[in-house]
């Protein structure tokens, strides 16, 4: 094996009106745009590649202030702004039109992307997408999500590693990934915090900002074909059936899960799942 034929994931960055946008992609074919949920990065998306790259061409991005993109130069305060940097990432890569998946956080951005842009989206997968928008969640949010910042003495490191590894989604995270998390964990806190997230500060800018965004009108918008997911045991699965009858077009599957699901729990049956959608209901 030559060195030219090795595969690997390619990285770079995008250079978007408001900021260097990192990206990591692999694989050849119809294009699959990823957005990952907070405060994770395109670090972690490019696991999934392996599953897919045989197929599509897989595109990670880290969204706006999250990873190596670059945060914009004022705090984005909607969903839009997310969804609108996903665009540039499209357009930097001379992609015209891609299926677009998003996680949590990224779920929202995705259907956002799917509502306002349906010219440019060929299907969406939605992975535990939840209308967020009601003062109640944004309070649910903010319990989460805390933009503690740096503490002088470096202590805020140690909260990290513990917190992370506290929430550690099971077996299949291997060191590697863990160490990953706290970097991006690490890469969101840093730095002054904004006051605009309500002391959310850089790590829930993206989930104040889905606080804010009416992931139903959103479904009724997306005229593309969408595969909707929610965990069998997932508390925000009681959305499931409302969004199936609210998209246009829309299939759902429950896989297995101690609680919200994720593509990195179960690999090969989340992949087996998006290649059947993409092929019988997007014809891709």
């Amino acid at each position: 094996m030559t060195a030219s034929s090795i595969e690997y994931v390619k990285r770079g960055f995008v250079h978007s009106p408001d900021g260097n946008i990192d990206y990591r992609e692999a694989g050849e074919g119809p294009a699959i745009l990823m957005i990952h949920g907070t405060p994770e990065s395109s670090a972690k998306m490019s696991r999934s590649f392996p599953y897919l790259r045989d197929e599509f061409r897989c595109v990670a991005m880290s969204t706006m202030g999250y990873g190596d993109s670059d945060r914009p130069p004022e705090p984005y305060t909607s969903t839009e702004q997310f969804a609108q940097a996903a665009i540039w990432v499209l357009d930097g890569l001379g992609i015209e039109k891609a299926a677009v998946f998003g996680t949590h956080t990224g779920a929202v951005i995705a259907a956002c992307v799917a509502a306002e842009w349906p010219d440019r989206v060929s299907a969406a997968i939605l992975e535990e997408p939840f209308n967020w928008n009601t003062p109640a969640r944004l309070q649910a949010m903010k319990s989460v999500h805390t933009g503690e910042g740096e503490s002088a003495d470096g202590s805020h490191l140690a909260d990290i590693w513990r917190d992370v590894h506290a929430a550690r989604e099971g077996a299949t995270r291997t060191a590697h990934e863990m160490r990953q998390s706290v970097i991006d964990e690490i890469k969101a806190n840093q730095g002054e915090q904004p006051a605009v997230y309500e002391g959310m500060g850089w790590h829930g800018a993206a989930p104040w900002a889905i606080c804010h965004y009416d992931a139903w009108s959103a479904a009724e918008r997306i005229q593309a074909p969408t595969l909707v997911i929610h965990g069998t045991q997932s508390n925000l699965g009681r959305s499931h059936e409302r969004f199936l009858t609210t998209l246009r077009h829309a299939r759902g599957i429950r896989p297995p899960a101690p609680n919200q699901f994720s593509w990195s729990l179960d690999l090969p049956l989340w992949s087996a799942e998006v290649k059947s959608f993409l092929h019988e209901e997007a014809g891709l």
